[in-house]
This record gives C-alpha cells, structure tokens and sequence, in this order.
C-alpha cells in the first residue's frame, strides 16, 4: 500500500458521515433520557457507542464489520423489495 492510498484511508475516517448521528445518539441518550428512565439512557449510550465503533473499524481497517454484513445483507436487500 503506498503513502497515498494510506492518507487517503485515514481521510476517510474522519468523512461526516453516520459515525457523527451514532455519537450524537449516545449524547443525547446519556444527557436527556439517563436522569428519567436510566436503563433506557444506557442503551441509548450503548448502542451509540457500539454503532460508532463498528464505523471507525470499519473506516480505518476496511474490513466488513458485522454491522455492515447485516446491513448489505439483510435490511438493504428488505428496503429495496419494499420499494
């Protein structure tokens, strides 16, 4: 892998992409909804949190994550029958 194709994965990573809605989700999760209804709060933090990661691997490594497999898989393959 050359110098180029290295930068250009690391600019990858950092594209706005759903990586920034899946954080925002475990914020708003953990500050909104924690205080009132905590286990809720903490499965919105938590799977926020794990959908981030699965991202960043996903970016940064370029391998198919199990998030991605599902998705091209399962629910693409569904929402394109639907349409």
């Amino acid at each position: 892998m050359s110098d180029s194709e290295r930068v250009l994965i690391v600019r990858d990573a950092l594209a706005p992409n759903h990586f920034y809605v899946v954080v925002a989700l475990a914020l708003f999760g953990f500050a909104s909804i924690w205080p009132y209804y905590p286990a809720i709060g903490a499965g919105f933090a938590f799977i926020g949190l794990l959908v981030a990661l699965d991202d960043v691997i996903e970016y940064m490594a370029g391998f198919p994550t199990p998030l991605d497999q599902v998705w091209k898989g399962d629910i693409f393959s569904a929402i394109k029958i639907i349409e």
